[in-house]
């Protein structure tokens, strides 16, 4: 696995609803996203391109695994917290010594 320099809170907040569902899709994430934001009041709520984009980033970094058999591609994770956090760590240990 190759070390992972760090991930945006966008892609944090993604993946903490891909590890809650196990197997989702970019609907399914989205619609977490917007149940979220209309229960905080939020305004600015996020663009399902944005949540697309994100989890295509995340696949290509090989934090999550993508399944296009079918027309609808599903997500899942690669890596669990604990690989994700000891990947980051070794990233910014890596720069240090």
């Amino acid at each position: 696995m190759d070390n992972i320099k760090g991930i945006s809170k966008l892609e944090a907040n993604i993946l903490l609803v891909v590890w809650d569902k196990g197997n989702v899709t970019t609907r399914g994430v989205h619609e977490v996203f917007l149940l979220k934001e209309l229960k905080e009041k939020n305004k600015d709520f996020t663009p399902y391109t944005t949540i697309m984009s994100t989890l295509n980033s995340l696949a290509r970094k090989k934090i999550l695994k993508v399944n296009q058999s079918q027309k609808t591609y599903y997500y899942s994770a690669l890596l669990n917290r604990k690989e994700l956090t000891k990947s980051i760590i070794q990233s910014v240990t890596d720069k240090l010594l």
